[in-house]
């Protein structure tokens, strides 16, 4: 998959990784969550780690083309 940018040791995998261990955390949140039965913090959680991961994913190219 062709996300932008080539892996490897470089800014834009470093700004890559940080998002995706962030949102590593609220996935572990999600499943705290589901554990619970609490669907309304399982969605949350869900759509938050989604949005960083794919912020993660643009400042990556972003920071690859500078």
């Amino acid at each position: 998959m062709n996300i932008g940018f080539d892996l490897g040791a470089n800014a834009p995998s470093a700004v890559f990784a940080l998002h995706t261990a962030v949102a590593v955390v609220f996935l572990y949140l999600a499943g705290l969550n589901a554990a619970n039965g609490e669907t309304i913090g399982l969605a949350l959680y869900l759509a938050m780690a989604g949005m960083i991961a794919a912020v993660g994913v643009l400042a990556a190219r972003i920071v690859s083309r500078r």
